[in-house]
């Protein structure tokens, strides 16, 4: 994936204490790597190493924060996935002047957008309703955990380009704080797809935008249709305004993705409650917002998950 390679001599990877060193900085830039997306924060990469490894790196741009500020934020990331299974665990991370590289485990169902948006209907039928609520109670949780180490703590970037899938479905998110590093970038304007009317840029990121990004993603999911701008300038659905409008016009069941109707006489009730879940967390005033706690409570109640 070795792109300017003059700017990695003579540096390393640094990994962290629950990870093998498997591999190096050199067998990283040798590497066969293939372009996931380019997002807000930087670019994703699938990286398949000579021994057969492979790895999920982030190659973040314009941050700017010098190599111990760049550490501790790195070190706190690593400490939060290590004590949840929700988050994409982070092993290693490399810096320089001008390069920042962090090093996750790579999931091999890819990501939540690339199966609704991306993939064909042959893949995004696996995405039957048990496994798109589990994907949603995954999430839910993992925010949960985040946002209940601090008041101040939180993800940040929660779209489905971010939420990562296990071979059996089970949700991984990555990007989780990412935006702190970018705090200090006034010119670093944030898309307007996911986020909530009040954030513009990283420092106005809070825990009630993340449940407003959060409950964007979850009509994603119950819709199966793209958020705007995701998938191109202009294109998709701008859904909070887009599902008020379903509300008042359209039968209940045209505003679910078509590959799911057929779930509607066993799951209506379930998928309807969901809807008005996400609804909630899309208000656009912050304080009308549920909490995490109560977000993820609701969908486990609705949904019975045992844990």
């Amino acid at each position: 994936m070795a792109q300017n390679q003059t700017t990695f001599v003579n540096q390393k990877l640094v990994f962290f204490e629950n990870t093998k060193e498997e591999y190096d900085l050199v067998d990283l830039l040798r590497s066969e790597a293939e372009l996931l997306g380019k997002g807000t924060f930087g670019s994703s990469y699938k990286a398949e190493l000579e021994n057969g490894k492979i790895v999920f790196v982030k190659r973040l741009k314009d941050c700017y924060l010098v190599k111990e500020e760049f550490k501790k934020k790195v070190q706190e990331l690593a400490k939060l996935s290590d004590h949840q299974q929700s988050l994409l665990p982070l092993r290693a991370f490399y810096y320089s002047k001008d390069e920042k590289l962090l090093v996750f485990d790579y999931m091999t169902m890819s990501s939540l957008a690339s199966l609704l948006h991306k993939n064909g209907e042959a893949k995004k039928s696996q995405l039957t309703w048990e496994v798109r609520t589990r994907i949603s109670y995954g999430v839910a949780r993992g925010l949960e955990f985040l946002h209940a180490q601090d008041p101040s703590n939180c993800h940040g970037n929660i779209r489905s380009s971010n939420v990562l899938l296990t071979n059996s479905f089970d949700a991984r998110l990555s990007d989780q704080g990412l935006f702190r590093f970018f705090m200090s970038n006034p010119k670093l304007a944030l898309k307007a797809d996911y986020q909530a009317p009040e954030v513009g840029y990283a420092y106005d990121i809070s825990q009630k935008s993340d449940v407003y990004s959060f409950g964007v993603m979850l009509l994603e999911l119950l819709t199966g249709k793209a958020p705007l701008d995701t998938i191109g300038k202009n294109k998709g659905v701008d859904l909070p305004s887009w599902i008020r409008i379903m509300f008042q016009e359209k039968p209940i069941i045209d505003v679910f993705d078509k590959s799911m109707v057929q779930n509607y006489q066993e799951f209506g009730d379930q998928m309807v409650q969901l809807l008005e879940l996400a609804i909630c967390c899309t208000f656009k005033n912050p304080t009308k917002r549920p909490s995490m706690v109560a977000v993820t409570n609701q969908i486990k109640w609705t949904c019975s998950f045992k844990s």
